[in-house]
């Protein structure tokens, strides 16, 4: 039953405005706005007696427009992790270990079937000390369709290396139906993988809500196609107009 109801999820996610999702924009912010994410993630493990969970608390990522084209971003990520021995906790640790700093480039615009494209890249550095020789990075090129009024697709591939100079490919792909101005609904398919094996194989779902022109709220819900793991977190949304009289 279970592996028939990733089947149809998976069918309904090829067959089908991307906002504040897992999946990164193609477009940038307008020049001269902040747009700040808060994110909040809660997610737990299960192998055999022992019980992992993760929650973020949240994680803060700011992008703001120097132009029409391209976007500058912070990204600062704290996390909570907690373990469980046979219901025992065992290790309870706050963690603010990584940054991340980068850009966003906007290529061109969609033309016909030929996709919205971005460049993003960042830098990922230790927050307790910088050293060049413990950097990592993210590359990804971040593409967009608008399929229909009420229905479009985004997706990226790249890669992501850390600290510790391991590389991993990454996709994402999600799509959206927005019925009207207020609300939205999404699919999303998430990968990481080696040339060896996959590392990580996410399905997930989830909606949102427009509070207003510059606010908006999105709830996800997602589980691990590898791993005994479930995800559930929240995303707020908040454009400001610096330059606004």
């Amino acid at each position: 039953m279970h592996k028939l109801t990733y089947l149809v999820l998976i069918i309904l996610l090829i067959n089908i405005k991307i906002v504040a999702q897992t999946v990164e924009p193609s477009t940038g912010v307008e020049k001269n706005n902040i747009q700040l994410e808060f994110e909040t993630l809660f997610s737990i493990e299960k192998k055999e007696s022992q019980k992992n969970t993760s929650w973020s608390l949240p994680n803060i990522l700011v992008r703001y427009g120097i132009s029409k084209n391209i976007e500058l971003q912070l990204h600062t990520p704290f996390t909570k992790e907690r373990c469980f021995e046979n219901n025992l906790l065992t290790s309870n640790v706050f963690k603010f270990d990584e940054v991340e700093i980068g850009v966003s480039l906007n290529l061109w615009k969609q033309h016909k079937i030929l996709p919205e494209t971005a460049i993003m890249a960042r830098v990922i550095s230790k927050t307790n000390r910088f050293s060049i020789n413990k950097l990592g990075n993210i590359i990804s090129l971040n593409f967009s369709n608008i399929i229909s009024k009420k229905i479009s697709l985004g997706y990226n591939i790249g890669t992501s290396t850390n600290i510790n100079k391991e590389t991993t490919g990454f996709y994402i792909l999600n799509v959206t139906y927005e019925p009207n101005s207020n609300w939205h609904y999404f699919l999303e398919n998430s990968r990481n993988f080696t040339f060896e094996n996959t590392e990580s194989n996410c399905l997930g779902t989830g909606f949102g809500h427009n509070l207003n022109s510059n606010i908006t709220i999105d709830f996800s819900f997602s589980k691990s196609l590898k791993n005994n793991m479930f995800y559930t977190g929240a995303i707020l949304s908040w454009a400001i107009n610096t330059k606004k009289s």
